[in-house]
């Protein structure tokens, strides 16, 4: 299960900040994600308009930031404190995705894109086609266009001479990644 951290608007309007912050959690569960919205953790604890609890939550929320796997953008509107995170986010790395308030609100699901590699029924194999992977796993791209730009250059890299295969981005369904199993199972 992917840690994800939840960025989004505190200030302002706080009532619908906070509503959109859980809605985006809840988007980000549906999605098979454990999600992390340290503004609505730490401001439990302390007081946004103290400038050192402020900053204190900022110190603390990045350091939270630096152990999930991505950073989520969520809505419209970037704050100081979202700039900070996504700085880091970049810093560190870390995959940022954005989405917008629309999606989170309609709920409907993330797209990621991946990359096929097809086999031509020319080569001494045969026909194929599987996703491009890294680690094991297909490689994700959040957009269309950084998945039609990996599989340009990968098939530029291939040359035009005696190509058996090719690369074309495509949309990808997001299945949630199972939980690792340790041998025994949990019967209720």
């Amino acid at each position: 299960m992917k840690l994800v951290y939840i960025c989004s608007p505190y200030a302002g309007d706080i009532e619908n900040n906070i509503k959109f912050a859980k809605s985006a959690c809840r988007y980000a569960v549906k999605q098979g994600c454990a999600p992390i919205a340290v503004h609505l953790l730490y401001l439990q604890i302390l007081n946004d308009a103290v400038p050192s609890e402020r900053e204190a939550g900022i110190r603390m929320g990045l350091r939270v930031l630096a152990s999930c796997e991505e950073l989520w953008v969520c809505g419209d509107r970037i704050s100081h404190g979202m700039s900070c995170e996504i700085a880091e986010a970049k810093r560190l790395g870390i995959t940022i995705r954005y989405l917008s308030a629309e999606q989170i609100q309609s709920q409907a699901p993330a797209k990621q894109y991946g990359i096929l590699a097809r086999r031509s029924a020319a080569s001494i194999c045969g026909a194929a086609e599987s996703w491009l992977k890294q680690d094991g796993k297909p490689m994700p791209f959040n957009t269309y266009e950084e998945a039609a730009a990996e599989a340009k250059r990968l098939n530029d890299r291939m040359g035009p001479v005696n190509r058996t295969v090719q690369y074309f981005p495509e949309e990808m369904e997001i299945t949630p990644e199972e939980a690792p199993s340790f041998g025994m199972e949990l019967q209720l």
